[in-house]
């Protein structure tokens, strides 16, 4: 196949009033797509007038709180081989678009044919500075790309998941920067609850979505209750488990229950190998008792699995880079191991440069060892 002349590439977005960074977006991406699909379930803004810079098909659809409808409406009006999506507030950066582009090309050459390609997504959780933010807060990864012919579907009125099955699939070190400007948990929690009411009962993925959000709205005794439950499941997703089991614990820690608060991390290792995110958050229940011994043992634990990644469920970054060299290096000052403390305050300044607490650090600490070389 000649991908430049008979198109590779339909990209679908289901909109309502992104005005604000729809073009952020298309610009980002359009002169990779051979067709744009636009969904508009009921703009009130110009979100449809900046659609129509960059693509004439512009479809409307009710919404009914339903967003993997929505999604799968947009698949059924693509025509070309494979079919991505993606969200209006999110971009490629040019790096990305390039290793897009050597995809496209490789994708157009293969005799036989991907059916799912994964793609990783980096989320500048901070709205207000989200156009300039430089460090991601959380990774994750999900299949972006799927081929048309295959008649992937969208399940799930919020928090959607694409059902791919059994399906030939690669792994790219793509990534897709998630900019929001808005917050959702809200609308969000408001479908989730009317689905469990009209299902009668919470389970599963949909009890796992609804504890989140309560969790960011910071009702830690009904998310905890929620997690609970969802954890009491004889079955369910591994990444989601873990998850769970994590924010459990940080639930216990603003609830003032220290020992719920440890099991629940520990109950994390029933789901597979200690991870570095969880590693960071033991090591901080015993830097908050003060024991620094434990302390530095989970944090170092952490800096440890840093390598393997954490699969697919979305993760916090600095636990999977710097954050655990600076609290360790923290834990062993207090300890009176300078050289330690000084050893991690470096590595962190490898992922952080320009961080002035981090350039003070090293000043504080190389005083320090030299003090401790003088006695």
């Amino acid at each position: 196949m000649d991908a430049d002349q008979q198109g590779l590439f339909s990209l679908c977005i289901i909109v309502k009033n992104e005005e604000a960074v729809l073009a952020r977006c298309l610009d980002s991406v359009s002169g990779l797509m051979d067709e744009i699909i636009i969904v508009d379930t009921g703009s009130t803004d110009g979100t449809v007038s900046v659609a129509g810079r960059y693509t004439e098909k512009i479809f409307s659809y009710p919404w009914e709180d339903d967003f993997a409808a929505a999604r799968n409406y947009s698949f059924e009006q693509a025509a070309m081989p494979y079919v991505i999506w993606m969200d209006a507030d999110e971009l490629l950066a040019a790096p990305e678009a390039a290793k897009l582009a050597r995809l496209k090309l490789q994708l157009a050459q293969e005799r036989e044919a991907v059916d799912v390609v994964w793609l990783g997504t980096r989320l500048f959780a901070d709205s207000e500075k989200a156009a300039s933010a430089s460090l991601p807060v959380y990774t994750a990864r999900r299949p972006r790309m799927v081929r048309r012919e295959r008649n992937f579907r969208w399940h799930g009125r919020v928090h959607e998941d694409l059902d791919i099955g059994i399906a030939a699939e690669l792994n790219t070190d793509i990534w897709i920067e998630h900019r929001p400007v808005a917050v959702h948990t809200c609308r969000n929690r408001t479908i989730l609850e009317r689905w469990m009411a009209e299902e009668g009962r919470g389970e599963g993925r949909v009890l796992f979505h609804y504890a989140n959000e309560c969790f960011e709205d910071r009702e830690f005794i009904t998310a905890a209750g929620s997690y609970e439950q969802l954890l009491s499941e004889p079955s369910g997703y591994r990444e989601d488990r873990i998850t769970a089991c994590l924010r459990l614990a940080e639930c216990y820690r603003q609830l003032g229950d220290a020992e719920k608060r440890l099991n629940s991390l520990f109950r994390s290792f029933r789901y597979g190998l200690p991870q570095a995110d969880i590693c960071c958050a033991a090591a901080g229940f015993f830097e908050e008792r003060r024991e620094w011994d434990s302390a530095v043992y989970w944090y170092l634990q952490a800096i440890a699995r840093q390598k393997d990644g954490a699969g697919n469920r979305p993760v916090s970054q600095a636990c999977y880079t710097w954050l655990p060299h600076v609290l360790v290096s923290r834990c062993y000052a207090a300890a009176g191991e300078w050289e330690q403390a000084w050893l991690h305050n470096e590595r962190a300044l490898t992922y952080l440069p320009g961080d002035q607490v981090l350039l003070g650090n090293r000043s504080k600490l190389q005083a320090a060892r030299d003090i401790r070389r003088d006695i």
